[in-house]
Parts: structure tokens; C-alpha cells; sequence
């Protein structure tokens, strides 16, 4: 099945093929693929209501403040989770900055998980369930979840939902349509969403990323995910190595590429990680590595003390003052427009 949906999703680049879409699509024969759809156990889910926490939950800033979650580690690797905001030291551009907003790990996450459940995934939707639902129960219980999932566009599960009211779990149901992947559209979609989300949010993405967009691409969603504060997490199902009989080994080697580069980049560029799985087997404890990383996250913000201007790319460096210990956070952001907002 995975062989007969990248024959055709690479036929589609290759100069000469006749399709009226200009994107890139990934397409398949197979008449009976499925799109999954989540019944829950526990009661109805409450709306997405963006402002829904309790005023004491948010800590409202204005825009040019740059929020940047980070984790830190000792040098064998064990999370570092006792940290005040005294030791941390934030530098932009080579310039120290003031670090003005500090939350320990024990606050809240705010996650929206991004399945991939087009056809290539269809037929390990019990698995994918399983491993899904051994994430959420690995999240605290005044965490927020929206669970989305996307072939041919994205799918909305369930909408936020605080971790203590998702009952049981879910379930995932499969139906007969979408036959594509439009991952990068599915990604924008994300995005948007997280865009409006006060406080600590992460976006967790399981996808071999194979696919395309008809409204989005992989270097919008990368150059939108280095405006945001969200973490983005990509667990990569991998791809064949080898090219199916009548596709070309060069071009083939090279999309993988591609591929593995966009996945790659989405989880650097914003201070989260990348995994990749050889087996479906694999999802559950990968998934409970991204849970439990999610609560070792401290997050840190700062006002710039040079002038913000749109379009601008800056460099960011964390440190702490405490020897042996290692900071993993984002290295960079791109200057929003929404950020030169109050100026």
C-alpha cells in the first residue's frame, strides 16, 4: 500500500505529468481508504474558546514580548527541573536581555497532536490509537489537548479539552473518503490555531511528511513556525529507501531528502525534536518521550532592546549561571508583524 501511494505522490512532480493542480498531491488507486473519526467516552467536549483558562492561569503581555520555552539538562542527560528565573541569562544578537516573564514546569501546556492518517496510515489505526491514547494519559491533568487529524485537509477531533474531562480516552473510528495528504496545509492550519493560544503550547506532528499543499508549502510553515512560540514536535514515520520500479533513484533519493529535512527543520527551528520510527510498534514510547519532555519545560520571555522590525531575523542564545548543565531552546526568530503591535 505505502509503495503504490508514493509511486504516484512522486509521479506528480516529474515534469510532463498532467494534473490540473499545480502543488505537489499525493495520490493513490486504492478505492477503500479511510479518514478516522474520534468518539469520545467522556462527555461532549467544551468549545475552542481561546480566552478559557482562568485570569490566574495567563500571564497576559503585551506583543513584542518573545516568549521562548527551553528544557535543561545535566550531562547525563537527566531533565534539570528546579531552576529560578535568577539562573537563566538570555542573549540576542550577542546582547544580554532582561528576562522578564519566568514559568517553572509546573505550569500548563496547552498541545494541539496532528495525526496523519491518510492512506499510507490506514490500515494501523488501532495502533495509532493505542499510542495516542498512552500520550494523553502521560499529560497532567490541568494540561489542554486538541487532537486534529488530516489526509485531504484537517479534521478536528475533539476541540480544547482540559486533560481531566477527556474521560477514558478516545477512540477512532475509520470512514471511506480522503485519499491525499496535504500535510504543509494541514501544519498552516496548526499554526493558526496555536497563534491565538495564551501561555505554553506545543505542536505535536506523526507523519512520514510525504505530501503537498493546495493553500500552504514547507517554506511557509517553516517561516510561520519561526514567528511563533509554539514547540513543534515531529515524529517521522520513515520511508522506504528504495524508489518503486518507475520512478528515478535520483529524483526519488532527493525529495526523501526534502522530506526528512522538513520534518527535521520544523521541530529545530522551534526548540522541539525530531524522531523517526521504523516501526509502528515504536509510536507509544516515542510519544512518551515528547510527554515527558512537555513537562520539563520551562518558559522564559524578554523584551527586545532593539527596536523590533518586520521581517528581521534575530539570533537567541539561553544559558544558565550553574556549571554542567546544557539549555536546549530555539536559536532564532523571524520578527512578526503582530509582534511591532503597541510600538
Amino acid at each position: 500500500m505505502r509503495l503504490a501511494i508514493l509511486t504516484f505522490a512522486f509521479l506528480t512532480s516529474i515534469p510532463g505529468a498532467v494534473l490540473v493542480c499545480t502543488q505537489q498531491l499525493e495520490l493513490t488507486t486504492l478505492k477503500d481508504e479511510v479518514r478516522p473519526v474520534i468518539a469520545q467516552s467522556s462527555p461532549s467536549p467544551t468549545p475552542v474558546i481561546q480566552q478559557r483558562r482562568d485570569e490566574n492561569d495567563v500571564i497576559r503581555v503585551d506583543t513584542n514580548l518573545i516568549s521562548i520555552p527551553a528544557t535543561v539538562m545535566d550531562r547525563d542527560g537527566r531533565y534539570i527541573t528546579d531552576l529560578r528565573k535568577e539562573d537563566f541569562q538570555i542573549f540576542e544578537d550577542g546582547v544580554e536581555q532582561q528576562v522578564v516573564l519566568f514559568e517553572p514546569v509546573e505550569q500548563p501546556f496547552t498541545i494541539l497532536f496532528l495525526l496523519d492518517v491518510s492512506g499510507s496510515m490506514g490500515y494501523r489505526m488501532d495502533e495509532l490509537a493505542h499510542a495516542a491514547n498512552a500520550f494523553i494519559s502521560q499529560l497532567r491533568p490541568d494540561d489542554w489537548l486538541t487532537a486534529i487529524s488530516f489526509a485531504d485537509f484537517p479534521w478536528v477531533l475533539f476541540h480544547s479539552t482540559r486533560i481531566s474531562d477527556l474521560g477514558k480516552g478516545i477512540k477512532i473510528q475509520q470512514r471511506r473518503d480522503q485519499t491525499t495528504t496535504m500535510v504543509y496545509d494541514a501544519v498552516d492550519d496548526a499554526l493558526n490555531r496555536t497563534r491565538k493560544i495564551k501561555g505554553r503550547k506545543a505542536i505535536v506532528l506523526f507523519s512520514d511528511g510525504a505530501g503537498g499543499g493546495i493553500f500552504a508549502s514547507a517554506k511557509g510553515n517553516l517561516h510561520k513556525a519561526e514567528e511563533q512560540d509554539a514547540l513543534i514536535y515531529t515524529v517521522q514515520f520513515a520511508l522506504p529507501t528504495e524508489p518503486p520500479r518507475h520512478v528515478d533513484r535520483k529524483y526519488y533519493v532527493g525529495r526523501i531528502g526534502q522530506i526528512n529535512a522538513y520534518m527535521k527543520d520544523l521541530a529545530q527551528k522551534t526548540g522541539g525534536r525530531h524522531y523517526k520510527i521504523e516501526q509502528i510498534s515504536d509510536l507509544e514510547t516515542t510519544f512518551g518521550l515528547v510527554a515527558d519532555e512537555l513537562r520539563r519545560q520551562y518558559s522564559l520571555g524578554y523584551y527586545p532592546k532593539k527596536r523590533l522590525e518586520a521581517g528581521q531575523q534575530r539570533q537567541i542564545k539561553v544559558k544558565v549561571r550553574l556549571p554542567n548543565l546544557v539549555v536546549r531552546a530555539r536559536d532564532s526568530y523571524t520578527v512578526d508583524k503582530d509582534h511591532l503591535k503597541g510600538k
